[in-house]
């Protein structure tokens, strides 16, 4: 996904993809989805809050045909800046509902304070064995990104089973499925059947699953999200970032695979010797990741060890403010 993002096209059945550019090398574009609705457009995510992305959105609508539609209403996939991030500029501009999980209202205040996020982060960090000199390295600036400003709760909240009305009776369903964030959601077309996946399900890259505080076991929510897309064995999956995907059950199955894998290595790993998340990270990862990548995998690394030990196959202890993990 790295490299210049494709044309917006039309999809079918009044469905729209509107690929936009991202600030970031991986992954360097969105899929922002345009619906066709009774009263105008449905988007789904909006990208980061910056002019190339600004530009690309409303090019693409007009491009497509839409760009005299009023839009709507605008319904994000999750609590992540690439997702989310112009939102709050969109309802300025386009006096829209802002719609996202109900997890997501609670979670702003999270989501606005930077130096509470590089806290967290240096904390997490330190405390799974992150040597103290490189603790700056591996720490996020405390200084807020210009295409992250700080953002509104919410205009709805919404739930899993809830429907988004499009044209007639068509609707998109709400599927809560925590993991890759806790408010993250897809969504179903009544009419087609197509889900969009937002982060869930992605077509050459496994989402990461980042261990989060106030959450005892995101890979368990991971996992069961998956499952969960199993069980409506889903075909026709849009997802977030990269192609389409026309196995969606296939790929499913193969991220399943993936992490069942993982903790089965990482199990292996921790019966031969104890290890620390980023003595983990180092045997797990690629080499040369850079900093921001050693973070996110620090932050996998943990949900996929502490899965482990609240399944009680491995155990942790405190060895002088450090967490070590143990058969």
């Amino acid at each position: 996904m790295i490299g210049e993002a494709p044309d917006p096209r039309p999809l079918g059945s009044g469905i729209h993809l509107i690929p936009v550019p991202l600030p970031f090398r991986r992954p360097s574009w969105v899929n922002c989805y345009a619906l066709e609705s009774d009263d105008g457009v449905v988007l789904i995510d909006c990208g980061c809050d910056w002019e190339p992305g600004h530009e690309a959105l409303h090019t693409g609508l007009k491009s497509i045909g839409l760009g005299e539609v009023p839009i709507t209403t605008l319904v994000v996939s999750h609590l992540h800046p690439d997702h989310v991030g112009m939102a709050g500029r969109m309802k300025q501009e386009h006096d829209l509902q802002f719609v996202m999980h109900a997890r997501a209202a609670s979670r702003m205040g999270r989501y606005n304070d930077t130096p509470a996020f590089a806290a967290r982060e240096r904390e997490l960090a330190r405390v799974h064995g992150v040597p103290a000199s490189y603790l700056p390295t591996i720490t996020p600036s405390s200084e807020r990104p210009s295409f992250m400003p700080q953002l509104p709760g919410p205009d709805a909240a919404v739930g899993d089973g809830d429907r988004i009305p499009l044209a007639g009776d068509r609707f998109l369903e709400v599927l809560h499925t925590p993991g890759h964030e806790p408010s993250h959601i897809c969504l179903r077309d009544s009419l087609t059947g197509v889900v969009f996946s937002g982060d869930l399900v992605l077509p050459r890259i496994t989402p990461v699953v980042p261990y989060d505080e106030e959450y005892d076991d995101v890979l368990d929510d991971f996992l069961g999200s998956l499952r969960r897309l199993l069980e409506l064995r889903i075909h026709l999956t849009y997802p977030a970032h990269g192609s389409l995907i026309e196995r969606g059950e296939a790929r499913v199955e193969q991220l399943i695979l993936h992490h069942l894998r993982r903790l089965s290595e990482m199990e292996k790993r921790i019966a031969a010797t104890a290890m620390t998340a980023w003595k983990m990270v180092g045997v797990t990862f690629r080499p040369n990741l850079s900093p921001e990548d050693q973070r996110l995998a620090l932050r996998e690394t943990v949900s996929h060890l502490e899965h482990l030990r609240l399944a009680s196959r491995i155990r942790r202890e405190d060895r002088d403010g450090v967490f070590w993990y143990r058969h």
